[in-house]
């Protein structure tokens, strides 16, 4: 139970702080290679990586604060970041990328992932 809510919460902390710093600087994301040549695309960042992160930062927190909402809660954490997981890998094996701050990215997700599904598991499990 204790480390659902642990996990849940560092989910949310680092949804919210990646959303907040796009949604306010989307140039951030040019450390990545992605270059923002028009307003639309500043847009786009804002809305998907700012707005999208913030809401799904909420999420988590609710989460954490809802005994009765760890279960979900963990499960759409294991599948958000083990979806982006699997994207980077993608990308890896497809486009050759080989960046060290996506390879930090995918590290960080992957963990995420795996937390959320132990924590999940560990749910399941009969209390004494």
């Amino acid at each position: 139970m204790q480390l659902a809510r642990i996990s849940l919460v560092l989910t949310a902390i680092a949804f919210g702080g990646f959303g907040l710093w796009l949604l306010l600087q989307p140039e951030g994301i040019t450390g990545l290679g992605v270059e923002l040549t028009r307003p639309v695309a500043r847009a786009e960042i804002r809305a998907f990586y700012g707005g999208l992160e913030l809401g799904m930062a909420l999420f988590f927190a609710v989460s954490a604060s809802r005994p009765q909402w760890f279960g979900p809660g963990l499960f759409v954490q294991a599948t958000a970041l083990g979806g982006a997981a699997f994207g980077r890998i993608f990308g890896i094996v497809v486009d050759g990328v080989s960046d060290a701050l996506f390879f930090g990215l995918l590290a960080a997700e992957l963990s995420g992932c795996l937390v959320g599904i132990v924590a999940l598991r560990l749910l399941d499990r009969p209390q004494p």
